[in-house]
């Protein structure tokens, strides 16, 4: 069975905005999943909206602003 989880994050510290959350819904085969540029990742789910729900969750419990 292929691996569904996103990459581990880099050690990379960014230079540009560090205290900014970019968060993406991703999909791979029949699951999506949300991650941030900090490195946060939601678990794998099957509903695009559960998906989206855990990135608006994380960017209300970091303090970002959600568009």
């Amino acid at each position: 069975m292929a691996d569904q989880r996103p990459g581990a994050p880099g050690g990379t510290v960014r230079t540009d905005h560090p205290d900014e959350h970019r968060v993406e819904v991703e999909e791979r085969g029949s699951f999506s999943f949300a991650r941030c540029s900090c490195g946060w990742f939601a678990p794998g789910r099957r509903s695009r909206d559960k998906s989206r729900r855990d990135a608006a969750g994380h960017l209300l419990e970091t303090g970002a602003e959600v568009a």
